[in-house]
Formats: C-alpha cells, sequence, structure tokens
C-alpha cells in the first residue's frame, strides 16, 4: 500500500470516528428498553411485600436531572404527596417518593394535584415506586380500598421540603460540567482508539 492511499484510509477511519462521536451527543444516552412488569399481587399480598401502603395527593414533582444535557429514562423523579391514610410504613402527613423518569423503565406517571393509592418499597433509604406494584389512582382503587379496610390517618403533621431533602439540585454550571467531563473522556476514548488503529495500520 503507498503512502497517499494509507493517509486516505487514516483519515476515513478518523472521519468515521468522528460522525460515532457526533451521533452520541445527538443522540441521548438512554434506556430506551420497554418495561416488562408480571401480573401483580392481590391487595392484601402486596401489602405484605411492600414497604409503605398510602394513599395521598400529589402536591409537587421534581425532576432531579431536569437540568442535564443527558438524561436518562431511568433519572430519579422525586414526589411529594399530602398523605390521607396508610396502611403500612407511614405515620407521617407528607412522604416523599421516587419514581423513575419514563414508563420505558418502569416509572409510574404521577400527575401533580391528583390522589393516588401507593404501594412502595425501601431502596438505599428511599421509598420507591414503579408501574409494576398495584399503585393506581385512587378513584379507580376501590377494589384495593375494599380489601386494605379502612386504613389510618398519620398522626405527625411535618412540612417537606424536596430539595433541602435531597440535597440540594444540581445547578446548570454543575450539570454542565458533569456533561463536560463525560465528553472529554468520549473524545480521549476515541482518539486513543484512532492512534491504536493507525498504528496497527502501519505494522501491516
Amino acid at each position: 500500500m503507498n503512502k497517499p492511499t494509507e493517509n486516505k484510509n487514516n483519515i476515513r477511519i478518523v472521519f468515521l470516528l468522528a460522525m460515532l462521536f457526533i451521533s452520541v451527543l445527538i443522540y441521548p444516552i438512554d434506556k430506551s428498553y420497554a418495561c416488562s412488569c408480571a401480573q401483580p399481587d392481590p391487595p392484601k399480598e402486596a401489602l405484605k411485600s411492600s414497604s409503605a401502603v398510602f394513599s395521598g395527593k400529589v402536591i409537587e414533582i421534581v425532576d432531579i436531572n431536569k437540568n442535564n444535557e443527558i438524561q436518562s429514562s431511568a433519572d430519579p423523579i422525586a414526589i411529594l404527596l399530602e398523605v390521607d391514610k396508610s396502611w403500612k410504613g407511614i405515620d407521617k402527613t407528607q412522604v416523599i417518593v421516587f419514581t423513575e423518569r419514563s414508563s420505558a423503565s418502569c416509572g409510574y406517571g404521577f400527575s401533580l394535584n391528583e390522589k393516588y393509592l401507593v404501594y412502595a418499597y425501601k431502596d438505599g433509604g428511599e421509598l420507591r415506586v414503579n408501574a409494576c406494584s398495584r399503585t393506581a389512582p385512587l378513584s379507580g382503587a376501590k377494589e384495593d380500598i375494599q380489601a386494605l379496610g379502612k386504613g389510618e390517618t398519620p398522626a405527625e403533621q411535618v412540612t417537606l421540603d424536596i430539595e433541602s431533602i435531597m440535597g440540594q439540585e444540581k445547578s446548570p454550571s454543575e450539570s454542565a460540567q458533569n456533561n463536560t467531563q463525560i465528553y472529554i473522556v468520549l473524545i480521549m476514548l476515541i482518539l486513543l482508539l484512532t492512534v491504536i488503529i493507525i498504528k496497527s495500520r502501519r505494522k501491516k
């Protein structure tokens, strides 16, 4: 192989790698796999297997990673609820639960000012809710309410602040810094791969 042809091939490799890098930036890093759920347990069994079961109204929804340029369907969304009745695990008038951003990652789609019957489980000290549980709008949970019974009114009055409990949300500057670090790492990996390929072709 003569040198001009070799140089053209090397340029072509670099160009292809650059296009790959650009496509990574344009297409967000995201788990786009569909959520697959088994049939949920009946209400009483779901009560036993859950860490907390309660009904309440959504009074705040916080997208923790809303400032990130690169987002995932599995990003956590914080939900603040005003608790009406508790069947297990909740003795306060407000509670924060977390779910994934998208139903693609089994996140549950809460709506502001709507009431829900919530089945939550503990993960790393946090209460989490997913689409595979019996969590449902309260208006459509009559079967569950009948099976669970009366429930109890929370005794402890609290007012929760999502941001103070989670620690402060990432500021735009912090998010930009994190994204810049990701881009730098990707660029370094691509450059390293390019050098390896070029050296390998020269040896041949």
